[in-house]
């Protein structure tokens, strides 16, 4: 494993899946690749409009994300942008909109190692209306739907039952997917700013539709990649 002050970056951008992964390549200069971690798929470090950006692609799940997001921030990182992919439990969002987590309901066990049970974990605010300011720009000439609103985490993929679907729907939750409560309330905890841009790549609320290799998606998380690194490289 890299050791935690091995590497210095103050600017981070966390992707979860190898369609974001590629875009952020494409998108740097100087792209070197690190090696291979225990706690990554893949890390990378390069430039974007002359800053250095440090690229880190974890494994799924509340404690994978969270145990890379510590040895970033161990190693300097400060700010913290996370690009992943949620599924849809709000009727009228759709495969290819963006979901940007407002707030996060915890059904993690990584969080509440870190802050009380009644926390609601919430993003930077800085960070938060940065991000939805560059993705409603980039978003609009494209036609791609926007929302804002709660986002629920869960270590458990095969428990998004139709009863909690229903029920989540109903307190403003938008959708789904398993490492945004634990993220905002480790960064809270560290005293670092970090904030989410999810594509929806399944709705559950009509029973499960997935499309996670369309070409609705690929688009949608191209846009949020270049968005994340826009607003990096302005803060």
């Amino acid at each position: 494993m890299v050791e935690a002050k091995s590497e210095s970056c103050s600017k981070y951008l966390i992707t979860f899946t190898g369609i974001a992964m590629n875009h952020a390549k494409r998108l740097l200069e100087n792209v070197e690749i690190k090696a291979k971690c225990t706690h990554v798929y893949q890390a990378f470090v390069g430039e974007y409009q002359g800053e250095k950006i440090y690229v880190l692609n974890p494994y799924f799940g509340a404690p994978a994300s969270v145990f890379a997001l510590e040895l970033a921030i161990a190693s300097g990182g400060k700010k913290f942008l996370v690009v992943g992919e949620a599924g849809a439990i709000k009727t009228g969002v759709n495969i290819g909109d963006v979901i940007l987590p407002t707030w996060a309901l915890r059904e993690e066990g990584t969080s509440y190692h870190y802050m009380p049970p009644d926390y609601i974990p919430k993003p930077s605010e800085m960070l938060f209306n940065a991000l939805k300011k560059e993705v409603k720009c980039q978003t609009e000439k494209e036609h791609i739907n926007v929302f804002e609103g709660g986002i629920w985490t869960t270590d458990a993929s095969f428990r998004e039952t139709e009863d909690k679907v229903r029920e989540y729907s109903k307190r403003g939750i938008l959708g789904v997917e398993m490492e945004s409560s634990a993220l905002m309330s480790v960064a809270k905890f560290r005293g670092v700013d970090l904030a989410i841009a999810l594509a929806v790549s399944d709705t559950l609320y009509n029973g499960w539709n997935p499309e996670f290799e369309g070409e609705r998606l690929r688009r949608t998380e191209g846009i949020l990649v270049k968005a994340a690194l826009d607003v990096l490289v302005s803060i």
